[in-house]
């Protein structure tokens, strides 16, 4: 996957899912997630995936994240991502692939503010587990 070096890895929890109803046969589902990153900025991360499900399995839908990573180093990066989905076949496991920027106020990580990532990661409902890895966009 990646376009050029890659600086995070993560594997994260599903901790709560909230489907809601928003008429016309489409559920907005807002999935919570724990667990670590590794890399350039390792730690504990949290986080909300939120996408639209409606229509055929096989059509992408888009979706955003947000969420926070708490460094080992202390301090706190905030995170925002967003693009689309698309189930895999296998069962109901889903690809998603996206953009990623980061925003933090530690000095030592202020090179962050100005990444735009590439992010690729698999949800596993069964699992409760999203897995993945952010990319530089060079």
């Amino acid at each position: 996957m990646p376009l050029a070096e890659t600086i995070l890895d993560f594997q994260l929890r599903g901790t709560s899912v909230k489907p809601i109803d928003l008429g016309g046969g489409q559920t907005r589902v807002e999935i919570t997630y724990e667990g670590q990153v590794t890399g350039d900025v390792p730690g504990q991360h949290f986080g909300t995936l939120t996408f639209i499900a409606s229509g055929p399995p096989d059509r992408p839908v888009p979706w955003t994240w947000t969420g926070a990573t708490l460094t080992t180093s202390g301090t706190i990066v905030r995170v925002s991502a967003q693009g689309h989905g698309i189930r895999t076949g296998d069962g109901h496991k889903a690809r998603y692939r996206g953009t990623v920027c980061y925003a933090t106020d530690d000095p030592r990580l202020a090179s962050f503010n100005n990444v735009i990532g590439a992010v690729e990661f698999e949800t596993d409902p069964a699992t409760q587990l999203a897995k993945g890895a952010v990319c530089v966009w060079k």
